[in-house]
């Protein structure tokens, strides 16, 4: 087969600082035994050596291009990297991850033989910080169904047709973690995705990397928040998998959704007191992205110095834009409401009355309010934050 004949394979290197690992990475391409590629390797601003290694690598190889400027991050790096991408498959390899010897040729065989596929991927080993295989990542064929119980797809392993990751629009840039395994659910609704029982690529675990540092807090509450939006629900898996955000401890994983880009609602005004005592009629105000509505708004609730089963019920009435929603009968004192809200409404003023009044017993600011619970969380949830909850509160 003559060159012409072979399709061009963009690789995408997102890069920061990764100047330790990264001449590894770069050799790793371009010394594969398939020719007709380009690697691209998008740095943000690297500080360290980075720089140093990307102007060598552009001066030997016409093959190798990069940019190196302030990004929003990992997602928005690649995403740059695919508009310049000219191949019609791309490959991903983040800045401390290689490729094995044949990756490319197997990768772009297999999409010859397979026209149907939109993405394929195969083995990955993972590796230390000195590039000693450990362990295989777990993966197997993946398709939607798949998908939605865990990420089968080891990422550097995974080779995409330049259309399809196009007509996806790229990676979700409100991600800074599990972007590739939204990518990969949103493909599988839409393309076959082949597997390829062969190693293709190391993944390498260090200390600095975010699967050592940021996966409790950020890659869980993203996998979550993703599975929610591409399936409606959240798999039994997950929810064992976590299970200490069961039951009320859902409000600790909500509130690290609520610090996730992907948030779009917000709280703009509140008359809680500073110690979260609630006044007789708390008023809240809030705002919500056109793209993803408060769907409710969740209020939990905790009354101190009495047993958890209340010895005298009371009523919590909620108005919304001045309307009556709904009214609640607490008879726990650590409880949870669920407000509605409009969709459709993207400003929205709640009035939560209280039918019992009581002096708190240790006021920090003025000992002669009133009122009778605590407001300890007042969270707006989105559709996608509201099946989290529902996953997990029971």
């Amino acid at each position: 087969m003559s060159l012409p004949q072979l399709p061009l394979v963009s690789v995408i290197t997102p890069s920061y600082n990764q100047g330790k690992f990264i001449r590894e990475t770069i050799d790793s391409i371009l010394k594969q035994d398939y020719p007709n590629i380009e690697h691209i390797v998008i740095d943000g601003g690297s500080t360290d050596q980075t720089l140093s290694i990307l102007q060598e690598y552009a001066q030997k190889d016409p093959r190798f291009r990069f940019i190196s400027e302030p990004d929003n991050g990992q997602s928005h790096a690649i995403n740059k990297g695919l508009a310049l991408a000219k191949g019609q498959i791309i490959g991903w390899l983040n800045s401390d991850d290689t490729y094995l010897p044949g990756a490319i040729r197997k990768a772009v065989h297999a999409f010859q033989q397979q026209p149907a596929w939109g993405m394929l991927h195969g083995r990955g080993q993972v590796v230390d910080e000195s590039g000693t295989a450990y362990s295989a990542y777990p993966s197997e064929k993946a398709d939607a169904k798949s998908l939605y119980q865990s990420c089968v797809i080891c990422q550097p392993t995974a080779f995409i047709r330049t259309h399809v990751f196009r007509q996806m629009g790229g990676v979700d840039e409100r991600l800074q973690f599990c972007m590739d395994y939204d990518l990969w659910m949103r493909i599988a609704k839409a393309y076959p995705i082949g597997f390829i029982p062969e190693f293709l690529a190391s993944a390498r675990i260090h200390g600095a990397c975010k699967s050592a540092t940021q996966w409790h807090s950020v890659g869980v509450p993203e996998v979550l928040k993703s599975l929610a939006k591409n399936y409606s629900s959240i798999p039994p898996g997950w929810v064992s998998y976590v299970p200490q955000y069961r039951g009320m401890g859902v409000v600790d994983l909500l509130r690290q959704l609520k610090t996730l880009r992907s948030n779009s609602s917000k709280i703009t005004g509140m008359n809680r007191y500073r110690d979260l005592w609630a006044p007789p009629i708390l008023r809240i105000t809030m705002e919500s992205d056109p793209a993803a509505p408060a769907q409710f708004l969740l209020l939990k609730g905790k009354i101190p110095g009495v047993p958890m089963q209340l010895p005298k019920p009371f009523t919590l009435t909620a108005l919304v834009n001045g309307m009556l929603v709904k009214s609640f009968t607490v008879t726990k004192a650590l409880f949870a409401l669920e407000i509605p809200l409009d969709p459709r409404s993207l400003t929205h003023r709640i009035d939560i009355s209280s039918t019992s009044t009581s002096v708190p017993a240790m006021p920090q600011i003025d000992n002669m309010r009133v009122g009778g619970y605590l407001a300890e969380d007042v969270l707006p949830l989105s559709h996608e934050e509201a099946i989290v909850y529902r996953a997990f509160r029971n």
